[in-house]
């Protein structure tokens, strides 16, 4: 093995991850419907407790690699906990970028458009790049994966059914306390634009983390 090369590799993993964090605060911020559904969860728990989305996207990361555990038990590879530091880093970020950084006041529809559309560009950049590096999984990601090989369910369906659940208990939070509604416009175009938009980002990306 290179150990040099490893070296590169994790730091990219480090940087790509601090980055996808960043990102998705702009989304957080545009507020036109946020850009995973979890987010909207994490917005609801946020308005009803003020426990901050950084740490509640911690904790579901977390969970996610437990059910990995449970799930695959002796298969578990120890190299799968290294979605440990990767939750920890992500939602440290989160809450660090939203509630440090993004203090300030979006005004107009268009501004927050931008932000969306920024988001959801260096979402496709960083996950583009960590799918090319095949280094480690986003937690929730590697549930899914997870459960898509040991159960033989579609990795497709079970995440749209996993998004439309999230959803639904989103939507169920804000009409029950009188919440105000994350699941936007946003949250649509996002679903629609960023499977495409990684894909083309992965490939020019390629002849520069492949070399």
């Amino acid at each position: 093995m290179d150990v040099k090369k490893t070296i590169k590799k994790y730091i990219l993993v480090t940087i790509f991850i601090i980055m996808m964090a960043v990102s998705q605060t702009l989304s957080l911020k545009a507020d036109i419907g946020v850009c995973a559904c979890w987010d909207s969860i994490s917005l609801n728990v946020y308005q009803l407790t003020g426990f901050k989305v950084g740490t509640f996207s911690i904790v579901g990361n977390l969970i996610c690699v437990l059910v990995q555990i449970l799930m695959l038990r002796r298969d578990f590879h120890p190299i799968r906990f290294l979605q440990i530091p990767v939750a920890i880093i992500f939602g440290v970020v989160v809450n660090f970028v939203y509630y440090r950084v993004l203090t300030f006041e979006l005004h107009g529809y268009p501004m927050r458009l931008l932000f969306w559309a920024l988001s959801y560009l260096g979402l496709a950049v960083f996950i583009g790049g960590l799918n090319l590096l095949g280094a480690v999984q986003i937690p929730v990601e590697g549930m899914y994966y997870t459960a898509s090989s040991k159960y033989g369910v579609d990795f497709a369906k079970l995440h749209i059914t996993c998004d439309a659940l999230l959803i639904a208990t989103s939507l169920s939070l804000s009409f029950l306390f009188g919440l105000s509604i994350k699941i936007r416009e946003g949250t649509i175009g996002g679903m629609l634009v960023l499977g495409p938009l990684t894909k083309w980002c992965m490939s020019w990306e390629k002849k520069f983390i492949h070399e």
